[in-house]
């Protein structure tokens, strides 16, 4: 019998045309955390408007469901000089192979996340765009890169996202999504942000390095008493920051601008001196600034210094806006001089501390950063803020979950704790975390500094976690302390072999601190250790250290 016997009549359904639900995949890959929040806020937009959205993670992506994709939506953070994330290094490893398949029928959009003080801002971004176009695929829209101050920039390519993808017969036009990220939207959004910082009372100020130290380094413990905030070990505290008062006068007097003008700053008026006080960035001009700020004055000589990479970063290194004003002067109005300059962001720290140890406190450790160059005394933003506060004032502050650096859920599982200078903040955080669970061994501190004399941070402490067990073994290397210089890097290949049974026996290791030379180094020694103690090659090893990675076995906090 022919199939049209089998046919019902439905005129009702034919009559009006469906919706041509579009199948949508959200992919984020976070280093911490608002890649995530940015995908997940999509991922609902676009469901209100009736599409079928599959959220991933890169890290749990599954290579092999790239071809079938019709709609892929990517938002990433670049890390560190424009690396992926360190969970999203699979993903990149895959893509950027030959393996990756063609993509002739998917439609894709990137929203990268950044920071333009950064030589390679929003690498990553740029990187998956052009990998994907080359793979056949077309874009819904043109990536969007954003700075440190990326909500708006974010809200309009979401924004224009939804308008483009709206199923065809979608009356549902007046739905707002301009309105994100008010608390009401999102009911477990905290009522404290970056945007509207609690005001916490410094509790306590101390100075851990002794007289004769190169540095000046605090300790200071915050009340986080009626805030509702709490935190985990391994998360990360913005502190808000204002510039110096005497700067912004300079600056201003140097341009031969008035304080009172007005200008313009995302969509709001205010005056001039308010705008350098409170929301542009003052200590240090990114390579982008200067060819930008030479292209403002006209100036051909300082254009082909700002294009040298290595004579710029002598040039550079150490300079603020005023110096840059006074090696290149040049003409700016007061709204020229506002769009050319960055925002300033808040500060972030590690925090130091665990809740289950001090109830409703929140610990920092903070290096003073403190310099002469041509003459003046430069200081860093909030550092020099923080070495002037006194018990009884009050910080913005907000928390900024860190989900790639955090204690292993087993609490059995051994951890090697890497860190130099403050680095080492997190790190007390795990141990007292530890303490109040009563769990002791299976913990290794890697500690570095200049001096044992006058740099041993939190020495003390350290010694009452031996006594106790909590910390089963430690090893230090104070670099100046001996003609040759020793860093924390050298310790780990002495202990290679302890090292290695340690990773072999399933250890996760946790380095914290300075992303270009100790990290690095560090990085560089346990590929060493790998390939010596296994018999693999560097190749072999440094693949095994990029497995524990996705494993998440292998978690930094660099800077």
């Amino acid at each position: 019998s022919s199939a049209e016997s089998f046919s019902f009549e439905q005129p009702q359904l034919i009559a009006s045309p469906a919706i041509s639900q579009k199948k949508v995949t959200v992919l984020y890959g976070s280093q911490t955390g608002n890649s995530r929040k940015l995908a997940e806020r999509l991922k609902e937009d676009l469901e209100a408007q009736g599409q079928v959205v599959t959220l991933q993670n890169m890290l749990n992506y599954r290579n092999s469901q790239l071809k079938k994709e019709e709609h892929l939506l990517a938002i990433v953070s670049t890390h560190g000089n424009g690396e992926p994330p360190d969970e999203a290094l699979g993903f990149f490893k895959f893509i950027s192979s030959p393996k990756a398949p063609k993509l002739d029928s998917l439609k894709f959009s990137i929203l990268a996340l950044g920071d333009s003080s950064y030589d390679e801002f929003c690498q990553t971004g740029y990187e998956l765009d052009a990998r994907l176009a080359e793979l056949g695929a077309s874009r819904l829209s043109d990536l969007v890169a954003c700075d440190i101050d990326y909500a708006d920039d974010a809200l309009d390519w979401q924004n224009d996202l939804l308008t483009r993808l709206k199923p065809a017969n979608d009356n549902a036009s007046g739905i707002e999504f301009g309105t994100f990220p008010t608390a009401a939207n999102h009911a477990n959004a905290a009522i404290y942000t970056e945007q509207n910082p609690f005001p916490a009372e410094v509790l306590e100020t101390q100075v851990l390095t002794d007289d004769g130290s190169d540095k000046t380094v605090l300790h200071l413990e915050l009340s986080l008493e009626d805030s509702g905030l709490s935190y985990t070990p391994g998360d990360i505290v913005n502190i808000h920051t204002t510039n110096d008062a005497s700067l912004v006068e300079s600056i201003i007097l140097e341009l031969g601008l008035k304080g009172s003008t007005e200008v313009v700053l995302k969509k709001q008026t205010l005056q001039l001196k308010d705008a350098l006080l409170s929301m542009r960035e003052l200590s240090n001009v990114t390579r982008k600034q200067l060819q930008m700020y030479a292209e403002l004055i006209d100036n051909p000589e300082l254009l082909a210094l700002a294009n040298d990479k290595a004579m710029l970063h002598e040039a550079l290194e150490a300079a603020d806006v005023l110096d840059v004003l006074q090696l290149w002067p040049g003409k700016l109005t007061a709204q020229q001089l506002t769009e050319w300059l960055r925002p300033l962001a808040a500060r972030q720290y590690s925090i130091a501390s665990s809740e289950a140890a001090s109830s409703e406190e929140l610990h920092v450790l903070v290096k003073q950063v403190e310099y002469e160059y041509r003459g003046r005394m430069h200081g860093g933003v909030c550092s020099s803020q923080l070495a002037q506060v006194e018990s009884g004032e009050q910080l913005g502050i907000s928390i900024k979950p860190n989900s790639g650096f955090k204690l292993p859920e087993n609490p059995e599982s051994k951890i090697i704790m890497i860190g130099a200078g403050t680095g080492v903040a997190p790190f007390r955080s795990f141990l007292f975390e530890r303490e109040s669970q009563g769990i002791t061994g299976n913990s290794w501190l890697f500690f570095g500094e200049q001096r044992f004399q006058t740099d041993f941070l939190y020495q003390t402490e350290w010694q009452q976690f031996l006594k106790s067990g909590v910390l089963e073994k430690m090893d230090v290397a104070f670099s100046r302390d001996q003609a040759e210089r020793i860093y924390v890097q050298h310790r780990i290949l002495e202990q290679a072999e302890t090292v290695y049974q340690w990773l072999e026996s399933g250890s996760y290791i946790y380095v914290c601190g300075d992303m270009n030379r100790m990290a690095k180094d560090v990085h560089q020694a346990l590929i060493e250790v790998i390939e010596q103690q296994s018999g693999r090659t560097a190749e072999q090893a440094s693949d095994w250290l990029d497995q524990l990675i996705t494993d998440k076995r292998y978690q930094r906090d660099i800077y």
